[in-house]
């Protein structure tokens, strides 16, 4: 299948795509609050969803910053070339 027709497919379908990644996490979640804590080897482990929502902002926070770093280096003034 050619690569391009998948990203079109999924742009197409973003919406639905977004709803499917965001019902996933709750289910994480959902998923983790239900499993047992009584062999919890470090205080964090007996915290609810603490793993999932630290994975989260892990995620957020690696996104910011890299844009912070690209902009901070990449980014060019706007006469830059006039």
């Amino acid at each position: 299948m050619n690569v391009l027709k998948i990203i079109e497919y999924l742009r197409a379908k973003a919406a639905s795509l977004k709803i499917a990644f965001f019902v996933f996490l709750g289910a994480l979640v959902l998923l983790d609050i239900l499993l047992p804590r009584e062999d919890a080897h470090y205080f964090v482990d007996k915290i609810y969803a603490f793993w999932t929502l630290f994975a989260l902002a892990g995620c957020f926070l690696l996104i910011k910053i890299s844009k912070g770093i690209a902009h901070l280096f990449l980014s060019k003034d706007e006469d830059y070339y006039g």
